[in-house]
C-alpha cells in the first residue's frame, strides 16, 4: 500500500535556548512509532523563524520523516500540534511531501515470498 511521506522538524532547544533533553525527544518518536508505525531520523538541520513578537529565533531540529495513509494525516497533524505544546513552540513545521512510498519485498528468485 502506498503511503505519503511527512516532515517534521522537532526543536532541540525551547525557544529561551535551553536544550530539549535527549530523552524527551525519545519520548516524542516512541509516541510516532506506536501511532504510526514508524519514523526516520534525517539528520540535524539548521534554520531560522519569525516569532510572533517579530524577533528571529535560530533553530537546530531534528529531521523526522513519518510515513502515513492518506487518510492518517489529521492524526498526525494532531499529534505535532501537541508536541508543539509539549516544546513550547509557537508552531512546528509539519510537511505533506508530493512522494509517495512504499515498502518492496524481494524477488521471489531473491529469497522473497512466492
Amino acid at each position: 500500500m502506498r503511503q505519503k511521506k511527512c516532515l517534521l522538524l522537532l526543536p532541540t532547544r525551547y525557544n529561551d535556548g535551553t536544550d530539549v533533553m535527549p530523552e524527551t525527544l525519545r519520548g516524542i518518536l516512541v509516541e510516532i512509532d506506536k501511532a504510526f508505525d514508524g519514523h526516520t531520523v534525517d539528520g540535524h538541520v539548521d534554520g531560522t523563524y519569525r516569532m510572533a513578537d517579530g524577533t528571529m529565533a535560530q533553530d537546530r531540529s531534528l529531521k523526522v520523516w513519518v510515513l502515513v495513509k492518506s487518510n492518517q494525516i489529521d492524526a498526525l497533524k494532531t499529534l505535532a500540534r501537541r508536541i508543539a505544546g509539549q516544546l513550547k513552540q509557537e508552531t512546528l513545521y509539519f510537511e505533506v511531501t508530493a512522494s509517495e512510498v512504499e515498502f518492496l519485498p524481494p524477488l521471489p528468485e531473491n529469497g522473497g515470498d512466492v
